[in-house]
């Protein structure tokens, strides 16, 4: 397992080592035996990075939550990208059909994964 500073920046499925299939019970299983291993009163920073963890992922819906903003974390940078181009295009101007794609990309993306 990483050291508590590597922890707090680790992605959840990292954080409480489960796979990203897990369901909710492993996860919760899981999040349980680390609290136990290292309660809040010996391991504060420890603590804090299993409940952020268990947090992001403690459902389906907050797992396809955490996926799609992943996805439209890349989606959003590389529009950011586009918009700041200087070759013709007006800086904040974006083809719709760009912003489409990118959105299209980022769900077909989760869907598959």
């Amino acid at each position: 397992m990483a050291q508590t500073r590597d922890i707090v920046v680790a992605d959840p499925f990292t954080v409480l080592d489960v796979p990203e299939d897990a369901g909710d019970d492993t996860i919760k299983q899981r999040y349980l035996a680390l609290v136990r291993a290292f309660p809040p009163d010996r391991e504060p920073e420890r603590f804090q990075a299993y409940r952020r963890a268990y947090e992001a992922i403690r459902d389906a819906h907050a797992r396809a939550e955490l996926r799609l903003l992943h996805t439209t974390d890349g989606a959003l940078t590389h529009l950011k990208r586009h918009c700041l181009q200087r070759d013709g295009v007006t800086p904040g101007s974006v083809p719709e059909t760009t912003v489409s794609a990118l959105i299209t990309d980022g769900l077909l993306h989760m869907a598959t994964d």
